[in-house]
């Protein structure tokens, strides 16, 4: 695997991204949307099976996220976001893959739905299905009317390191641990909410000729998985699967759970994905 660093501008914002290139020609591409909070230098360990399988891998820090730069939690919109997906995707040959983890699989999510014809198929991990379940209860009652006054400011997402996992391996040393945060917009925070209603109301049309892999922690305190298996619940059959991880918190992914996570994570590439 090659892992090359690139710096796009995308409506003036610079850009931190990574490239995950196999070693034999690419037979398709993934892109990834990391979580809020989050960054992508700590997932190409987590996305080598896909490029063992042959895809080529795109990740970018959102503005203000990571190695990109910005305010800290304050993303430009959903239409930026639109903006990078089609940038990224221009970057890419497919057939394509989607992914994201937790906010990012909301994202995911999101194109998905809109764009089901676009995709082979899709990892979705601890999607942000309930945005508000977090805020404080005053932001729950006031977020549409200071959202307009003060779009800019910055508040606490309320997640905790602890509510992650149980050893956070990406958060070892100093450096790696400043490219972390908790904050986000008044209005980015309106934005998500928007956006997992949208991807609530249209659950029930996930595509059923598609492989879909759900990955969950048991004890996720950030997004139960409670509210992913009612949104299952609502799908006719189809070729969804859906691992829950046992004694695993928001990412599964890390400390003691992470073997068990990339396991199952791996055994789907290979029955789905996998030409061998």
């Amino acid at each position: 695997m090659t892992i090359k660093e690139h710096r796009p501008i995308i409506d003036d914002y610079p850009l931190f991204r990574l490239v995950l290139t196999p070693d034999q020609t690419p037979r398709g591409s993934l892109l990834f949307f990391h979580g809020q909070g989050d960054f992508v230098d700590r997932y190409p360990p987590i996305l080598e099976g896909f490029v063992k399988a042959g895809y080529q891998c795109l990740l970018t820090d959102l503005p203000g996220h990571g190695r990109s730069l910005g305010t800290r939690g304050e993303v430009p919109g959903l239409e930026f976001i639109d903006k990078l997906y089609y940038d990224s995707l221009s970057q890419l040959e497919g057939p394509f893959i989607i992914a994201g983890h937790s906010m990012g699989g909301l994202m995911a999510l999101r194109f998905l739905l809109r764009y089901p014809k676009n995709f082979q198929s899709a990892w979705i991990s601890s999607p942000l299905l309930d945005p508000m379940r977090q805020a404080a209860p005053w932001m729950k009652v006031l977020l549409p009317m200071i959202s307009e006054a003060f779009p800019w400011l910055t508040v606490s997402t309320r997640v905790r390191s602890e509510d992650c996992g149980d050893n956070q391996s990406g958060r070892k040393n100093a450096e790696e641990g400043a490219l972390y945060h908790s904050r986000v917009s008044l209005s980015w925070g309106r934005d998500l909410r928007d956006a997992a209603q949208e991807v609530g109301e249209q659950f029930p049309t996930l595509p059923s000729n598609l492989p879909i892999l759900f990955t969950q922690g048991e004890i996720d305190p950030i997004c139960p998985p409670n509210i992913l298996e009612g949104h299952l619940k609502k799908l006719p059959d189809n070729q969804v699967r859906f691992e829950m991880i046992p004694n695993a918190l928001h990412e599964p992914f890390t400390g003691s759970t992470t073997v068990d996570f990339l396991s199952r994570l791996n055994r789907w590439i290979k029955d789905e994905l996998s030409s061998d």
